[in-house]
């Protein structure tokens, strides 16, 4: 038993001063820090409350993009989270070409309006006419009148057809004009996006939303709810309903979620909620690899260093994993309460606030550790055994690869559990070892799991432990003198279930 704990305590401090812990412990949780806290801090940045500026550009003169800002203003005067997004109309720098252009196209339509003028002057006078009595003159005056009218009607036509073609083209480089404009204000940087208004288009309920990012990264909600308003308004007043409330009809309904956490209901936080679970799985995992990688590469070390048959001549098997797995496995509860102290002193230095994450109570705490244990436990059974059966990094390299995309896999499954916490599938995914751990710590704040729940996992867990170490020993009783060969499958299920 002395041999025991004499290599529990080497393991533990040889580690303990290594630069891989410190960095682990110490470096990885600042660079995590500021990887949440930078974009907080530009978000909060006096320069980020500068407006951004969002475009509208509208192809008539139906004024939809004034009133869609003016109820885009009301929106967001109301809001508590108000948006520093400015709405802006769009109006092209009309160039000598296309301003001629529309003055051929006023010239053809004051004409079109003269001609049409006169259209219908001659066709009251032969109304006139018409009721008269039948006489030679009235006959000559309804036979002048006629041709008057057919010259009349065809030149209106001619015009007609020019002022409706020219108009067309008019308005297809207009278009093209202020598109362009709106293109160049965003290639610039000057407009963060710019919405495109069609009447026809905006009847049927689409807008067009141009931009280099997202709307979602842009928050753009009250534009959305904006356009929405005026869109319904619009559809309102054709179906003949007007009024000053339609406006006051159309608000939305502002649900306030609260979740029930620890016994207490509290306000529905996702930062807190469904980031805050997540940070507390990386960083127990952190843990776990960390002192899963040391034991990994110091059995794989020692047996190419030939320390492991020195060792064995003092111990045997079962003590030399043992004392190994226990070393590492208090190097990493340190690891853990290292971080729980920076945290405290934190929320002594009111950065955090622990009133906020109600999930880290003393409760949670005792299971998030005796999981990590678990996990732990766990992962350190095959990386032992797996390290022992090879004779150089080179050898376990794409191993060791693997061993670590399997450990990761819990994590990538992670959002099924944030959607769906207490689902059957994810009930069921919570009871397979490798899951176990970051499954069971994500549930216990997002879906307060049944007691039962923590019953199975925890047995499924220990069995897998006791299955684990059993495996790993008579993989490392063989495998810690086996040099110069790389196993094969074969072999290593023969140094399994082989009697010896």
């Amino acid at each position: 038993m002395r041999q025991f704990f004499i290599i529990t305590w080497w393991e533990f401090f040889r580690h303990f001063k290594s630069k891989s812990f410190v960095l682990a412990t110490f470096i990885s949780p600042i660079l995590f820090a500021l990887i949440i806290l930078i974009p907080t801090l530009f978000l909060n940045n006096p320069a980020s409350d500068e407006p951004h500026l969002v475009g509208c550009v509208e192809f008539d003169t139906t004024r939809i993009a004034q009133k869609i800002r003016e109820r885009f203003n009301e929106i967001n005067v109301n809001r508590k989270d108000q948006t520093n997004i400015k709405l802006v109309t769009i109006r092209s720098d009309t160039s000598d070409y296309l301003a001629n252009r529309f003055e051929e196209q006023m010239l053809l339509k004051s004409e079109l309006d003269s001609l049409n003028d006169a259209y219908n002057k001659i066709k009251e006078r032969r109304k006139y006419i018409f009721q008269k009595p039948k006489t030679p003159k009235r006959e000559r005056l309804l036979k002048r009148t006629y041709q008057e009218l057919i010259q009349t009607r065809e030149s209106r036509d001619l015009i007609q057809l020019d002022y409706i073609r020219t108009k067309a083209t008019n308005d297809s480089l207009w278009r093209r004009e202020l598109i362009r404009k709106a293109d160049e204000m965003l290639r610039k940087q000057e407009l963060e996006g710019f919405l495109l208004i069609d009447t026809a288009a905006f009847s049927k309920g689409i807008v067009e939303f141009h931009s280099f990012l997202p709307a979602g990264f842009l928050q753009i909600d009250p534009i959305r709810q904006a356009v929405q308003v005026v869109a319904v308004e619009e559809r309102l007043k054709k179906e003949g309903i007007w009024g000053g409330k339609i406006q006051e009809w159309l608000e939305p309904v502002k649900i306030k979620e609260i979740q029930l956490q620890a016994g207490e209901k509290k306000e529905f936080n996702f930062m807190v909620n469904y980031l805050g679970p997540i940070i507390v799985v990386f960083f127990l995992f952190i843990s776990i690899f960390t002192s899963s990688g040391f034991l990994f590469n110091g059995v794989l070390k020692e047996k190419t260093n030939r320390v492991l048959e020195i060792l064995l001549s003092s111990v045997n098997h079962t003590q030399l994993i043992s004392a190994k797995i226990v070393g590492l496995g208090i190097l990493g509860i340190f690891q853990i309460i290292i971080w729980f102290g920076i945290t405290l002193i934190l929320i002594g230095l009111n950065v955090l606030n622990v009133g906020e994450v109600g999930f880290l109570s003393i409760q949670n705490g005792g299971l998030f550790l005796l999981y990590f244990v678990l996990g732990y436990l766990f992962f350190a059974s095959i990386f032992v055994g797996v390290g022992s059966l090879f004779s150089s990094q080179d050898d376990a390299h794409h191993l060791n690869q693997f061993m670590r995309m399997l450990s990761i896999f819990p994590i990538v499954l992670a959002v099924l559990v944030l959607e769906s916490p207490n689902a059957m599938v994810v009930r069921i995914l919570s009871f397979i070892p490798p899951l176990t751990p970051t499954f069971m710590i994500l549930r216990t704040p997002l879906g307060n799991p049944p007691l039962i729940d923590y019953y199975i996992s925890i047995g499924v867990m220990v069995l897998s432990i006791i299955i684990g170490i059993f495996l790993a020993g008579r993989l490392f009783r063989v495998g810690s003198l086996l040099y110069g060969k790389k196993p094969t499958l074969r072999n290593i299920f023969r140094f399994v279930f082989s009697r010896y």
